[in-house]
């Protein structure tokens, strides 16, 4: 037959053990936090200035191929209010691209041709401040510079002139 009492047993450790040990877990918690806050926000910020990165290539990219088909927007502009229209809608595809700067600029030609002909190469250069989101990361990012420059192939004889822009 089995005995179907309950015994109460007290717990080996005993209540000593269990009140010291109180604290602990708020102690390792204090030791671990700003590791895992430092790598939360690392990923964080890192992964906004990658973004960033990002969207200065395409935008360089755009301007380069809008400078290169001689883009007006569906205006009759030409001039530098031609390549004010480039600009902007470079800024536009790029988010907004608050604080970039954009430069269109002819490469120099080879030899026989003129800046400018069809064939030759026109230079763009996008720059873009980089930020911290967090602020944790601060003396990293900030006060840093985005650059992409992309050199293509005039498919279309510009009307634009070179020069630079910035987005607002």
């Amino acid at each position: 037959m089995i005995d179907r009492r309950v015994r109460h047993l007290r717990p080996v450790a005993g209540p000593a053990r269990v009140r010291s040990q109180r604290g602990a877990a708020l102690v390792e918690f204090a030791l671990v936090a700003p590791l895992l806050f430092g790598l939360l926000f690392g990923i964080v910020d890192f992964g906004y200035a990658y973004s960033r990165t990002l969207d200065v290539r395409h935008g360089a990219r755009g301007a380069a191929r809008m400078a290169s088909v001689n883009y007006s927007g569906g205006t009759s502009s030409t001039g530098s209010a031609q390549r004010g229209v480039i600009i902007n809608e470079t800024c536009r595809r790029m988010d907004g691209g608050k604080g970039a700067t954009i430069s269109l600029a002819f490469a120099a030609a080879t030899s026989g041709a003129a800046p400018g002909d069809v064939g030759q190469a026109i230079t763009t250069t996008v720059q873009r401040p980089l930020t911290s989101l967090s602020g944790i990361y601060r003396p990293l990012l900030n006060n840093k510079q985005i650059t992409s420059t992309v050199r293509q192939r005039i498919e279309v004889k510009p009307t634009w002139t070179g020069g630079s822009g910035s987005c607002s």
